[in-house]
């Protein structure tokens, strides 16, 4: 039986967490539409197991034991490819058009996803239930992970906040980016990633500096409209594994639990008042981000990570062996 799973060079943090469940991957690499040419160091390393090829590749490199497609144009991509399907929902359908705009309605991009998926036998993936909802679809949530073993070592020396994330601008009405600057105006907080339009914003260098960030700065903030996005990222989660507190505006989703691993609330001046609280009481910072980190590992293990990716990859090949035999039927 193949071994090797087919993915995408997308959401490298999120590949690099699919490089754990221990096949070796192909990732397809140098693909349009990204905001980065070819896998970004910045981001992640590119795993000892993971391969970078081309999508002519694909061909003479499988079977595959499953393709994992991060969004539809994935899917179409290896539309000729005889393979277990897979697509992952990174994004909430509602935000991704109040971002974009498109030229379908909701209903008609659930119903497109979903007939596609019933003709190509594939299986979803969602990062979160909300997520998974917004689309209409069945399928299984997979939340990702936070490795203890990645992070860790909080220190916190430097007075300031920090937030990651990417073309803040075009995802302002997301991220409720006004509320973010009227609770920073006279805060120092950090942003990191890439926001070419921002003056002095940049990504970290590397994996190992966004790491050094994360445990030298006091706090991490995240705002977002929970009708839009979930009440975490993957680096919230990231600095929560880390030992950092959070400051964040409310979510039903939200990891953080205020007054014990952060504050967290709709009242911007009581979001100002708690970091005025972890600037100036570092060991109330370090004793709420230890709380944070306890309950993030929990919640959010790699161990279940990496069994519900096993159960959807069989449950995949299943669908796929269950098409082949009803078209072979239809042949006879």
């Amino acid at each position: 039986m193949a071994r090797r799973i087919l993915t995408f060079n997308c959401h490298e943090p999120y590949v690099h967490h699919l490089a754990k469940l221990g096949y070796p991957l192909d990732v397809i690499d140098g693909l349009p539409g990204r905001y980065v040419k070819r896998w970004d160091t910045k981001a992640r390393p590119v795993p000892d197991n993971v391969a970078l090829i081309q999508l002519n590749d694909i061909y003479s490199r499988g079977p595959y034991l499953a393709a994992i497609c991060h969004n539809m144009s994935d899917l179409i991509a290896i539309k000729h490819l005889d393979v277990p399907r897979i697509l992952i929902l990174h994004v909430n359908l509602q935000g991704r058009v109040a971002e974009e705009g498109c030229e379908l309605s909701i209903e008609d991009m659930q119903y497109t996803v979903r007939t596609y998926l019933r003709m190509v036998g594939g299986v979803v993936v969602a990062v979160s239930k909300p997520k998974l909802t917004s689309w209409g679809v069945e399928g299984t949530v997979i939340e990702p992970p936070v490795d203890g073993d990645d992070y860790g070592g909080y220190t916190g020396e430097l007075p300031e906040g920090i937030r990651v994330s990417n073309f803040v601008s075009k995802r302002a009405g997301i991220l409720a980016w006004d509320i973010h600057r009227e609770i920073v105006r006279d805060i120092p907080v950090r942003l990191v990633g890439n926001n070419p339009d921002i003056v002095g914003v940049e990504p970290a260098r590397d994996w190992n500096h966004l790491r050094q960030l994360l445990r030298t700065h006091r706090f991490y903030l995240h705002t977002a409209d929970p009708n839009l996005e979930d009440g975490y990222n993957l680096a919230l989660l990231e600095a929560m594994g880390t030992g950092m507190p959070v400051v964040a505006t409310r979510s039903p989703t939200s990891p953080v639990v205020d007054g014990q691993s952060g504050f967290i609330s709709d009242d911007i001046g009581y979001l100002r008042w708690g970091i005025q609280q972890l600037l100036t009481d570092p060991q109330l910072a370090f004793q709420m981000g230890e709380r944070g980190r306890q309950a993030v590992l929990r919640q959010f293990s790699v161990s279940r990570f990496l069994e519900t990716w096993h159960e959807t990859i069989g449950e995949a090949r299943a669908k796929q062996q269950r098409l082949h035999r009803k078209s072979k039927q239809f042949a006879h």
